[in-house]
């Protein structure tokens, strides 16, 4: 591999951890708590036992699609939910299509966010923070 191949495209962007890394250290200097769901979470060993932790986490909980963080503001009844994206490309799938309209139509803040400064902007325009 030469060394030109081996380095990240211009165009690549920012990948999704660090932009949710980010995001919560930014979210944490305001007083807002931002908690992870594990949702990509990666299964380990053969086929047989990535199924069976599959399983496993589905019985406990885990939906596909729902968004990555929940977001705690610093007042009563301030929990809105933020759907962190890399910075280039990649949109939103069916299944957080329809957790993103069904928690708007149930009255919850939801947005995407593609940089880390956007969860600043986002919870600013719901209100709260200056």
């Amino acid at each position: 591999m030469s060394r030109l191949s081996a380095r990240p495209s211009r165009n690549s962007g920012m990948a999704e951890r660090p932009v949710q890394r980010g995001a919560i250290r930014l979210l944490a200097m305001q007083g807002i708590e931002a908690v992870h769901v594990p949702n990509g979470v990666r299964f380990t060993g053969d086929k047989l036992s990535r199924i069976k932790q599959a399983a496993a986490f589905k019985a406990d909980g885990l939906r596909a699609g729902f968004p990555d963080l929940i977001v705690f503001g610093k007042r009563p009844g301030e929990v809105g939910f933020i759907e962190v994206k890399r910075e280039v490309g990649n949109d939103l799938d069916a299944e957080q299509v329809v957790w993103r309209d069904m928690l708007r139509e149930r009255g919850y803040p939801w947005a995407m966010i593609r940089l880390p400064e956007e969860a600043l902007a986002i919870v600013r325009e719901w209100g709260w923070i200056r």
